[in-house]
C-alpha cells in the first residue's frame, strides 16, 4: 500500500514538474498584440520563442469557462534562432476582455477589443523614437501603462538596429521592454501600432541604397521584395494593417489611424499619395482622422527645407487640408512640439495642428535656436522625453502631453469640427488645383 502510494505522489510529482517545464518552454520571449483588421472583433497576437514548436494558442471571453483553440503561422525571427509565431483572432466581441495562453497550465496575458461607437472616452497614447538606452524606454513606457490607454502608436525608430544584423540584441532588449512594462495595473496587454522610421531601414531611406547597397544587393524597386531586404526586422517584426509601410486602420465609423512612410521603403510622391488621397475622400465623414508618420513636415529642430519635409508639405499636407484633418502626429527630431493650427504654410485658426516629434525613449535635442531662426509655426516646444495621450469621446478632441517623470508638459483643447471648404464646388477646386499642380511638377 505504502509503495502504491509512492509511485502515486511520484507520478503526480513528474506530471506537475513535466507540465511546468512545459508551460515555460512554451512561454514568450516577445509578445506584441495590434490589429490587421477591424480593432473591434478581431486581435492579431504576435509572439516570440526560443524553439520551434506549433504556433497554437488558446483564447477565451473574461468570465467564460471554455478554451477555445487558434492556430496561425510562424516564420524566423531575422538573423536569429528564435521564431516568430502569428495568430491572428477573428469573430471576437466588440469593447470586450479576452484572455490568451501558450499551454494549458502557463501563464494568461489579458487584452480587450475596440468598441464600435465612440459611446465612451477612446484613449490612446502616441510618440516615436522609441529606445535609445532601455531605461529611457522602460520609464515611459510605465507612465503610458498607468494610464490605461486604449492602444498605442509609434510612429516609427523603434529599436535604433538600422536593420543590421549585429543590432539583433537591440530588438531583443526592445522586445523584453514590452512584455514587462506594457501591462496594465489589471494585467491588460497594450496593443501597438507600429509605423516605420529611417532607422528601421539599412540606409535610411530607399534611395540611399544606391549609395550604400551591400554586396550582392540588386537596387531598389517598389516591391515587397526590396521593401523587406532594406527593413528586414521590421517587414517581420510587425503585422500590419495594409502594405507594409503604410495602410490605414479603421475604428467603427468614429475614428481611423493612418500611417504612412516617409521616403523609408516607400516614396512619398507617387503611389503612396495617390493611395493617401483615396483613403482621406472615403473617410471625410469620419469625424477622428489621425495622420501618423516619423520626418515632420513641421519640424522643431531640424531645416524644413530638407528634401523629406518638403516633400511631405507639398503633397501630404495640401490633402490633409483638402479633406478636414485636423490633428496630424509627427516625430523623428527627438524633442516635443505643437504648432499653431497652419492652413496653405499661414497661421490660421481653421488649420491643422501638428504634434510630437518623438522623444519617448531617446536623447533629446535643443530645439531653442531652431525655433528662433525660422520656425514661426511652432507654439509649444520642450527638450524633453514625452508621449501625447490622446483622448476622443463623440466629434471632441483632447491631448496631454506627458513626460517622463509624469509631469503633463503641454495641453491642446478639444477644437471644433469644421469640414474644410464647406461648399462643394471650392473642395472641387482644392482638388483639381492640387492635381493639376502634382501633375505639372511629376
Amino acid at each position: 500500500m505504502k509503495f502504491k502510494y509512492v509511485i502515486l505522489v511520484c507520478f503526480v510529482f513528474f506530471s506537475f514538474y513535466t507540465n511546468s517545464a512545459l508551460a515555460q518552454q512554451n512561454d514568450p520571449v516577445g509578445l506584441i498584440l495590434t490589429w490587421q483588421q477591424d480593432p473591434t472583433t478581431t486581435m492579431t497576437i504576435d509572439w516570440h520563442t526560443k524553439d520551434e514548436h506549433a504556433s497554437t494558442l488558446e483564447y477565451k471571453r473574461v468570465g467564460a469557462s471554455v478554451w477555445d483553440d487558434a492556430t496561425g503561422e510562424n516564420f524566423p525571427f531575422p538573423y536569429s534562432d528564435r521564431t516568430i509565431h502569428r495568430v491572428e483572432l477573428t469573430g471576437l466581441e466588440p469593447d470586450t476582455e479576452y484572455r490568451i495562453r501558450f499551454t494549458e497550465g502557463a501563464d494568461t496575458w489579458k487584452f480587450r477589443t475596440m468598441p464600435t461607437r465612440a459611446s465612451r472616452p477612446i484613449r490612446f497614447a502616441t510618440g516615436g523614437d522609441v529606445r535609445h538606452e532601455r531605461e529611457m524606454m522602460e520609464k515611459t513606457n510605465r507612465h503610458v501603462a498607468s494610464m490605461d490607454p486604449d492602444f498605442i502608436v509609434w510612429g516609427g525608430d523603434l529599436a535604433y538596429a538600422n536593420g543590421l544584423e549585429e543590432r539583433l540584441y537591440r530588438w531583443y532588449e526592445y522586445m523584453e521592454v514590452i512584455l514587462n512594462t506594457l501591462v496594465t495595473d489589471d494585467g491588460r496587454m497594450i496593443p501597438i501600432l507600429a509605423g516605420i522610421g529611417n532607422h528601421e531601414v539599412l540606409a535610411g531611406y530607399y534611395y540611399n541604397e544606391d549609395s550604400d547597397r551591400r554586396e550582392g544587393f540588386p537596387p531598389y524597386e517598389q516591391n515587397d521584395e526590396s521593401r523587406e531586404r532594406i527593413a528586414p526586422y521590421y517587414f517581420k517584426l510587425f503585422a500590419f494593417p495594409g502594405q507594409p509601410g503604410y495602410g490605414v486602420l479603421d475604428f467603427g465609423d468614429y475614428m481611423s489611424i493612418i500611417l504612412l512612410d516617409t521616403d523609408h521603403t516607400n516614396p512619398v510622391a507617387g503611389k503612396q499619395t495617390r493611395w493617401l488621397e483615396e483613403t482621406l475622400a472615403e473617410r471625410q465623414d469620419v469625424p477622428h482622422v489621425f495622420p501618423t508618420y516619423h520626418v515632420p513636415a513641421y519640424p522643431v529642430v531640424r531645416n524644413p527645407e530638407w528634401s523629406p519635409n518638403v516633400e511631405i508639405r507639398k503633397y501630404w499636407v495640401p490633402l490633409f487640408e483638402m479633406y478636414g484633418v485636423r490633428v496630424a502626429f509627427e516625430n523623428h527630431d527627438h524633442a516635443y512640439k505643437r504648432t499653431h493650427p497652419l492652413r496653405n504654410g499661414e497661421i490660421r485658426s481653421d488649420g491643422i495642428v501638428y504634434i510630437g516629434d518623438g522623444a519617448w525613449g531617446v536623447r533629446t535635442r535643443d530645439p531653442g535656436r531652431s525655433h528662433e531662426e525660422y520656425a514661426y509655426y511652432l507654439n509649444r516646444v520642450a527638450s524633453q522625453r514625452h508621449f501625447i495621450l490622446a483622448t476622443i469621446y463623440g466629434r471632441q478632441q483632447h491631448f496631454i502631453v506627458i513626460n517622463e517623470d509624469g509631469q503633463i508638459i503641454d495641453e491642446y483643447p478639444s477644437t471644433p469640427h469644421t469640414k474644410i471648404d464647406e461648399a462643394h464646388g471650392a473642395v472641387k477646386w482644392s482638388r483639381e488645383k492640387w492635381k493639376r499642380q502634382i501633375t505639372e511638377e511629376e
